[in-house]
């Protein structure tokens, strides 16, 4: 099966395992923000408006990671710009949420090295590549 973006390009397999990847984190946010809402509207205890609040981000979070996952798969460049800004920022809030909470440091960490690992992903050679529209054999003019 050929996983094709731009102009034909096949997509490299660090493309698609990225995009994956922020498929299922826009997929985690709707969800969340569903269950927020609900959450919202069974409120009796005065909180209704943080959960709506709350449930409101998440599915805006989720509607954009769903515009950056597919983004991501046609090779749009200010798609893979916006995951690295997302990434850094969720690794500087890994590390800010470790120092205010030092029990949540292993779950960090683990949020931290994901994030990592997709900027070495997205940044790779092979995906250089894919998102300036150039075949494996086409030579780099850079």
């Amino acid at each position: 099966m050929s996983e094709q973006g731009i102009e034909g390009v096949q997509r490299p397999a660090a493309v698609t395992v990225v995009a994956a990847l922020v498929w299922v984190n826009a997929a985690l946010d709707l969800v969340a923000g569903v269950v927020f809402l609900i959450a919202a509207a069974g409120d009796v205890d005065g909180n209704r408006s943080t959960w709506v609040i709350m449930g409101s981000i998440s599915l805006v979070l989720g509607a954009i990671a769903a515009v950056v996952a597919l983004g991501l798969m046609r090779g749009n460049a200010v798609a893979r710009i916006a995951i690295t800004v997302i990434e850094a920022f969720s690794i500087i809030a890994s590390a800010a949420a470790a120092v205010a909470n030092p029990e949540t440091v292993p779950n960090e960490i683990v949020s931290a090295l994901i994030a990592l690992a997709i900027l070495l992903l997205v940044w790779s050679r092979e995906s250089t590549r894919y998102f300036r529209g150039l075949a494996p054999d086409q030579p780099d003019e850079r």
